[in-house]
């Protein structure tokens, strides 16, 4: 069946937050790649779509793990501070 104005990207990330199936949504997402790098910013992450996804299925190879960690990288990373050791405000 085939919904006019629904691509592969909506598809997914539908089928993933009504399932709760993470393991569907699209890992190469720019939202997923910024609160990845968000929440740990220490971590080199690959610039490209693809490359990055390739990353986080060796990351989380099985569906649970893959559900664990796309959603906690969701949540974290949406919520995680941005001010960092060189940023932080002057005491008055």
């Amino acid at each position: 069946t085939c919904v006019r104005r629904i691509g592969p990207w909506t598809a997914a990330a539908a089928a993933s937050d009504f399932t709760g199936d993470h393991s569907v949504y699209p890992h190469s997402d720019q939202a997923v790649r910024t609160w990845a790098r968000r929440a740990a910013p220490d971590l080199v992450f690959p610039d490209s779509p693809r490359a990055f996804e390739a990353l986080w299925r060796r990351w989380a190879p099985d569906r649970r793990s893959v559900h664990t960690l796309t959603l906690l990288t969701l949540t974290w990373g949406c919520h995680v501070s941005t001010v960092t050791a060189d940023r932080l405000p002057t005491p008055t």
